[in-house]
């Protein structure tokens, strides 16, 4: 009768536990891709509220950041600041740009992070091997993954049919 009750105990542990599983939420991640002259093409992504490698509201930089430029995979500190002339984005060793318009980034005074925003922004500056021209950079969120959660009444159900199936063993079982 314990080992009855012990099997009971667990399968209803189970049933509680799985109706009672939250899902872990994540920072949205957004894509950026940058065009300019000479065919230059860069990406790469960052969290819409990321942790600057160092600065602070009026630059700040991603040390070691996976870059994908004109197809190399290279770790470059990219920069994010906010000049004279507006805000930029840049890194050393591929290319340096200034946005006019719409801005890359908002970080009130209270925030311990950026924002970083969405959109299509417009730049003057300097690529690696593509001279200096007019950039795109386009900031964007990738559509979400949906979530497979069951509901409570499928995980009543899938309990109700692991006591029943217990209960045919007990029945089936030689006295």
């Amino acid at each position: 009768m314990k080992s009855t009750m012990r099997i009971l105990v667990l399968a209803f542990a189970v049933v509680i536990l799985l109706a009672g599983a939250s899902s872990a939420s994540a920072d949205t991640i957004l894509n950026y891709q940058i065009t300019g002259p000479g065919s230059f093409n860069a990406s790469f992504t960052l969290p819409q509220n990321p942790t600057p490698s160092g600065g602070n509201q009026l630059g700040f930089y991603f040390a070691n950041l996976p870059v994908d430029v004109n197809g190399a995979a290279e770790n470059l500190s990219v920069y994010f600041y906010n000049g004279l002339i507006g805000q930029g984005v840049g890194s050393s060793n591929s290319f340096s740009f200034f946005a006019f318009g719409q801005q890359l980034y908002s970080w009130s005074g209270s925030a311990s992070t950026p924002t970083m925003q969405l959109g299509t922004f417009y730049t003057l500056g300097v690529g690696a091997g593509s001279g200096l021209g007019q950039y795109t950079a386009t900031v964007t969120d990738p559509p979400a993954t949906p979530r497979r959660v069951p509901e409570p009444a499928s995980l009543i159900l899938l309990g109700t049919g692991v006591l029943a199936l217990f209960g045919l063993h007990r029945l089936r079982r030689p006295a």
